[in-house]
C-alpha cells in the first residue's frame, strides 16, 4: 500500500510551520516516531529529501520548498472542499495571503480589506506590501494586486479597474518654470521619474493618431510614487503618476494637470492569482469583492474628472 499523502503533506506543512518534529506531533496529535515516519515515506514515494534536518534546526531543500507551498494550496482546497460538502455553498474562511504594492496598498487596498472582511468575518488577511513582483507560488500568497500595461504569460489574471496616468506639477513650479504647451516641452524641465516604469528615461504621449516620445531627465529618480508626489507637489518639478496617487493633490491644487489634451499611456490593475485549479471561495470572492468596489470608473477618477 502506497503512502498516505494528504497526511503526510499535513505533516509536512505543519513541521515546517511549527518549526519542529515535536511540536508538529503535538498539533497532529501523533507521535514524534509517526511523524518523522509519514515525512519519510513522501520522501521515499518522491524520491526526494525535503528536508534538512540537523539537531538544531530544519530547513527545507529546494524540492521541498516547492512540494510545501503546493501542499499548502492542496490542503486549502481539500479543506474548502471539505466544506462545501457540508454546506450548500462554501462560506469564505481561512487565512488570505495578499501583496500589494506599498502606494496602491496603503491608500486604497487597506481600506477594501477592511470592508472585506467585515463582510466574510471567517476570513482572517495576511497582507504584505512591498513594489517587486514576487512569486506567488514560492512565497506562499493566494493573490497579488498588480499595476502595469500589461502580465507576462503563465499567471492567470483578472481586471480589477484602470489606472490613468496624468502629468502634474505645482502651480508655483509651473510659475517659475512655465507651463509645458507640448510633450517636447518636458526636454527642458525637471522632470521626477519613476524607478519600476517600463523606461523611466522617457515618457509617451499620444493625441488621436499622434504619438510623440520625449527623453526627460530630472534630479529625483524613485522606487515609491508617494515620493514623487510629495516632491513636485513642493515645487521641485514634474511626475507622471497614476490618478489613484494624485487625486487628492489635484483636488486641493497643491498639484495641477499639464498637457491634459495628451493621452499618457495607462495601466490596469489586475488581480493576480497561481492557478484557476486552485480558486478558493476565499480568494474568489475578494476578487470579486475589489471589482465591485473600484468598478470601471473608480472613485479617484470620478474625483478628477
Amino acid at each position: 500500500m502506497g503512502p498516505d499523502i494528504l497526511t503526510g503533506m499535513r505533516v509536512l506543512t505543519t513541521v515546517v510551520d511549527s518549526g519542529s518534529f515535536a511540536k508538529a506531533a503535538e498539533k497532529l496529535d501523533l507521535s514524534r516516531g509517526m511523524t518523522s515516519r509519514y515525512l519519510a515515506q513522501i520522501e521515499a514515494h518522491l524520491g526526494v529529501r525535503l528536508l534538512n534536518r540537523t539537531t538544531r534546526r530544519l530547513s527545507l531543500t529546494e524540492a521541498g520548498n516547492d512540494y510545501y507551498q503546493r501542499s499548502r494550496q492542496v490542503l486549502a482546497l481539500v479543506e474548502e472542499a471539505e466544506q462545501a460538502a457540508t454546506q450548500e455553498t462554501a462560506e469564505p474562511r481561512g487565512t488570505l495571503r495578499i501583496n500589494a504594492s506599498v502606494s496602491f496598498g496603503t491608500r486604497h487596498l487597506g481600506p477594501a480589506i477592511g470592508a472585506y472582511l467585515q463582510r466574510h468575518p471567517k476570513v482572517r488577511a495576511d497582507l504584505t506590501l512591498n513594489d517587486r513582483f514576487v512569486d506567488l507560488v514560492e512565497e506562499g500568497f493566494d493573490v497579488a494586486v498588480r499595476i502595469a500595461p500589461r502580465i507576462d504569460p503563465g499567471l492567470v489574471t483578472r481586471p480589477i479597474t484602470r489606472a490613468r496616468l496624468v502629468a502634474c506639477a505645482s502651480p508655483a513650479y509651473l510659475r517659475e518654470q512655465g507651463t509645458p504647451r507640448s510633450p517636447s516641452d518636458l526636454a527642458t524641465h525637471n522632470c521626477l521619474t519613476y524607478a519600476y516604469a517600463g523606461d523611466r528615461h522617457e515618457w509617451r504621449f499620444t493625441r488621436g493618431a499622434r504619438e510623440q516620445r520625449v527623453s526627460v531627465t530630472g534630479n529625483l529618480h524613485g522606487n515609491n510614487g508617494d515620493i514623487l508626489c510629495c516632491a513636485a507637489a513642493d515645487g521641485l518639478g514634474i511626475i507622471v503618476q497614476p490618478t489613484f496617487l494624485v487625486y487628492e493633490l489635484l483636488r486641493e491644487k497643491r498639484l495641477v494637470r499639464i498637457l491634459e489634451e495628451w493621452e499618457t499611456e495607462g495601466s490596469t490593475i489586475y488581480a493576480v492569482y497561481p492557478s484557476r485549479q486552485f480558486l478558493t471561495p476565499k480568494v474568489r470572492s475578494f476578487i470579486d469583492f475589489l471589482v465591485e468596489r473600484f468598478g470601471d470608473n473608480p472613485y479617484w477618477d470620478r474625483e478628477t474628472g
